[in-house]
């Protein structure tokens, strides 16, 4: 071990770096989890939504270019009441929105619900809107 000179200021920025590290680590965490692919034919956007009790509990929405998925995630205590040593499961209210990766036609979406994931197919638009732009130089 050796000894030098005591820096107070390091250990301070240390430990602030540490708690702000810790405070804002779970930011991207909240809301359900949602991965989104594409085939030749459609989009696919699959959401973990464990412990749906109701269709009523999510909303769906889509434009062309994006997909929103909002609604509640419930307990499911029914009237018990529970002092919990330790939670991470999600619950409460939650909006998320992701870019998709092509234009969509999103009056033919379709979503399932199976074993806690939420299934969300959306064709491709038939004509994707991209032209090339020329550019003009002076």
């Amino acid at each position: 071990m050796s000894i030098g000179p005591w820096r107070p200021w390091r250990d301070l920025v240390t430990t602030r770096n540490e708690v702000l590290r810790n405070l804002f680590s779970g930011f991207g965490e909240i809301g359900p989890r949602i991965d989104v692919y594409q085939t030749d034919k459609e989009v696919v956007a699959t959401v973990e939504l464990p412990g749906l009790i109701s269709r009523d509990d999510v909303e769906i929405t889509a434009t062309d270019d994006a997909l929103t998925v909002r609604g509640e995630i419930r307990r499911n205590e029914e009237g018990e009441e529970r002092n919990y040593y330790h939670s991470e499961r999600f619950y409460g209210t939650f909006s998320r929105t992701v870019s998709l990766p092509a234009q969509v036609q999103p009056e033919k979406a379709t979503a399932t619900y199976k074993d806690g994931i939420l299934d969300i197919r959306i064709p491709k638009a038939a004509n994707q809107k991209q032209r090339r732009i020329p550019i003009d130089l002076h």
